[in-house]
C-alpha cells in the first residue's frame, strides 16, 4: 500500500516538473522574440537617422557650383570698385556673403542655390549701378541730357529707386533698377557720341599715319599691333551702334599711335644728331688727310690702307618696313565705319550751322 502511494507521488511530481519546464521554455521563447523585435527596431531607427544626417551629394554639388558663381560676381564688383560708389550696398553684400559661406561649410544638407543666386544679383546690381553713375556724369558733362529727355529721366528715376530700395530688397529687385539706369544713360551716350566718335576715328587714323612714318610697326611691333587691333574693334562697335565703346577704343588707339610716333621720332632725332656729328668729324679728317696726302703721298698697296671700293661690312638684310604696316582701312566693317563717321559729322555740321544762323538772326 505504501509502495503505491510513493509511486503516485513520484508521478505527480514528474508531471509538475514537465509542466514547469514547458512554461519556462515558452517564457524564454517570448522574451527572445521581443528582444529580436526591439533590436530590429533600434537598427532601423539608427539607419534612418544615419540616412538623414548624410548630405545629398547632388545638393552639395549644386551648392558648390552656385557659390563659385558668387565668387566670380563678387570679384567683378571688387574690380569695378563699387565700394567707392556704393559703400553701404557693398558692405551689406559682404555680410550676406560671409554668412552664406559659413552656412555652406557647416551645413551641407540644405539647398542654398537660391541664396547664392540672390547674392549674385546683388553684386551684379552694384556693378551696373556704379557704371550708370559714371555714365550719368559723362552725359551731364557733354550736355547730352537734351538729346532724349525721357531716357535721361528714366535713368534718374531708376537710380533713385535703386537707392530707395535699401539693403532689405531682394537681389532681383535691385538688379532690375540698376539695369534700367545703366541702359538709359548708355543709350544717351551712344546717341550723343556718334559724331564725336567719328571725329575720334579720323584723329586715330592721322595718329597712325604718323606712327607709320617712323616705321613703328618695326620698331615697336607688339605695341603697334595692339593699337591697330584696338582700332579695328572700335570699328566693329561703331557699325553695331555701340558708340560709347567705339569712342573709347578710337581714343585709346590714337593715344598709343601718338606715343609711338613721339618716342620713336625723338630717338631717331637723337641718333641722327650723333650721325651728323660723326659725319662732321669724318669730313674734317678727310680735309686733313687730303692736305697730308699733298705733302706726303701714300703709295698704292700700303699696309692698313683699304682700297676705295673695298666692302668693309656686309650689307644689312633688313625686312621691308612697308610690310610691317597694318592696314586698318580695308574691309566691309572699315568702309561702313568710315561712311557712318562722315554722315554723322556732316549732320552735326549742318545742325551747328543752323544753330549759328538762328543765333545771328535773334541778335
Amino acid at each position: 500500500m505504501k509502495l503505491r502511494k510513493v509511486s503516485y507521488a513520484v508521478c505527480v511530481l514528474a508531471a509538475l516538473a514537465l509542466v514547469s519546464c514547458g512554461s519556462t521554455k515558452n517564457v524564454e521563447d517570448t522574451t527572445a522574440v521581443q528582444d529580436s523585435t526591439t533590436a530590429t527596431e533600434e537598427t532601423s531607427a539608427e539607419t534612418e537617422a544615419s540616412s538623414e544626417e548624410k548630405a545629398d551629394p547632388s545638393i552639395e554639388s549644386e551648392n558648390e557650383k552656385s557659390f563659385a558663381r558668387v565668387e566670380k560676381a563678387r570679384q567683378a564688383a571688387i574690380d569695378a570698385k563699387v565700394q567707392d560708389s556704393y559703400p553701404d550696398g557693398f558692405n551689406e553684400a559682404e555680410k550676406i556673403y560671409s554668412e552664406l559661406k559659413k552656412n555652406l561649410e557647416s551645413d551641407k544638407k540644405t539647398d542654398r542655390t537660391s541664396e547664392c543666386n540672390d547674392l549674385i544679383n546683388r553684386y551684379n546690381s552694384l556693378v551696373l549701378a556704379a557704371q550708370a553713375k559714371a555714365y550719368k556724369v559723362q552725359v551731364d558733362e557733354m550736355a547730352f541730357n537734351e538729346l532724349d529727355k525721357k531716357a535721361y529721366e528714366a535713368g534718374a528715376n531708376a537710380l533713385k529707386q535703386y537707392d530707395d530700395l535699401g539693403s532689405g530688397a531682394s537681389g532681383a529687385d535691385l538688379l532690375a533698377q540698376a539695369k534700367i539706369a545703366n541702359e538709359s544713360y548708355k543709350a544717351l551716350l551712344n546717341k550723343g557720341l556718334i559724331a564725336m566718335a567719328g571725329r575720334e576715328r579720323n584723329d586715330a587714323l592721322e595718329a597712325k599715319k604718323k606712327a607709320d612714318s617712323v616705321k613703328a610697326g618695326v620698331a615697336k611691333k607688339d605695341i603697334y599691333t595692339e593699337a591697330a587691333n584696338t582700332f579695328k574693334k572700335g570699328d566693329s562697335d561703331y557699325v553695331t551702334g555701340n558708340t560709347l565703346d567705339a569712342y573709347n577704343k578710337y581714343k585709346s588707339s590714337k593715344k598709343t599711335f601718338n606715343e609711338l610716333y613721339e618716342t620713336i621720332f625723338a630717338k631717331r632725332a637723337e641718333a641722327q644728331a650723333k650721325i651728323d656729328a660723326a659725319k662732321k668729324k669724318v669730313a674734317e679728317s678727310a680735309e686733313y688727310a687730303t692736305e697730308a696726302d699733298t705733302i706726303a703721298p701714300v703709295a698704292d698697296g700700303t699696309a692698313g690702307i683699304e682700297k676705295e671700293d673695298a666692302v668693309l661690312l656686309e650689307e644689312d638684310q633688313l625686312a621691308n618696313p612697308e610690310e610691317a604696316v597694318i592696314n586698318v582701312e580695308e574691309g566691309k566693317t572699315a568702309d561702313t565705319a568710315e561712311k557712318t563717321a562722315e554722315a554723322a559729322i556732316a549732320v552735326e555740321g549742318l545742325v551747328n550751322k543752323t544753330v549759328d544762323s538762328a543765333v545771328k538772326e535773334a541778335k
